[in-house]
Order: structure tokens, then sequence, then C-alpha cells
């Protein structure tokens, strides 16, 4: 038996489109000003310092927001003003909901715990709760994230709240 097909995408939301190009042209403004806002005067060299994550991270934001302005600057036909779905983005709230406590998760409990526990909520969440989805690729994804910035970067984070209260 089959299962059902969802219905696709609505690229013709314009709205999704306008959230997307503002967050994208806010992305942009703080990548320029980043320099002058993040303390470069350490030792480290460039990719081990404090810029190169906000560097990624908006450079990311600004390229998958460039769709988004193309289709706002030439709208598809039958494009219209609303949200998909039931009109409200209850599922994204969520996840930015979980990314948001993966944030504040990052000085509770340490980058390991806190990505893994994020990648895992917004997998159960999403409705995605085979095993796979909900023990081997979050813990794939935590050892790649853990490799390459703790490992290969160097990149420095604090020691979790928790661990200072266990330490004493």
């Amino acid at each position: 038996m089959k299962a059902p097909m969802k219905a696709p995408f609505n690229t013709g939301s314009r709205l999704h489109d306008v959230l997307s190009v503002f967050f994208g042209t806010f992305a942009a403004g703080v990548l320029i000003t980043s320099p002058l806002n993040v303390d470069t005067s350490g030792p480290d060299p460039f990719y081990k310092g404090p810029l190169i994550f906000p560097i990624m991270a908006l450079s990311l934001m600004v390229l998958a927001a460039l769709p988004a302005t193309g289709r706002l600057l030439r709208p598809p036909a039958g494009a219209a003003w609303h949200l998909d779905g039931e009109g409200r983005p209850v599922k994204t709230f969520f996840i930015l909901v979980f990314l948001v406590a993966h944030l504040f998760g990052l000085r509770l409990v340490g980058l390991e715990a806190s990505s893994l526990l994020f990648l895992m909520g917004g997998f159960y969440y999403l409705n995605y709760r085979r095993p796979v989805h909900l023990l081997l690729i979050p813990i794939l994804l935590t050892g790649i994230m853990t490799l390459v910035f703790k490992h290969f970067l160097q990149v420095w984070f604090p020691t979790p709240w928790l661990m200072e209260w266990f330490e004493g």
C-alpha cells in the first residue's frame, strides 16, 4: 500500500519570500558590521577567532535568501500574499523556540548535549520518529559538529554551568 502524498510546498506564497528577504537583509547588515561588533584582537588566527562562526552562519542566511529575493522581484504565476498550510507558521515557530533553547543549552549543558537534544527534539516534533531519525542522525551530526568546531577549528566553548556545579 502506498503512503498518501503530502501536498507540495506552495512556492507562490509571497509572504514567505518577504520574510526570507527581511531575514537575509538583516543578516547581510549584521555580516557587514560584524568586524565592528566582534573583538578580533586575540592571538588566534582568523579561522579560530570569534568572528568565523558569525561569518559562516550569516553568509548562509544571505545565500538562503537569494532565491526568495528573485521570486519577490519576479513572482511566479498565481503568487499570492498568504501563508501556506493553516495560515500560521506554527511548526516554524516551535523550531525557533527549540533553537533558542539550544543556545541557552550551550551554556547550561554544553555543545554536545544541547545539540543532541535540539536535533532529537526537532525530529520528534516534526514527526520523524524512526530510530534513524531520532538517534542515528542526531548522534552523527553532533559528532561531526564537535569534531569540526572543537577539534579541527579549536573553537573555545565555555564550561557548561552544570559541569561547574558538579565540580564545585
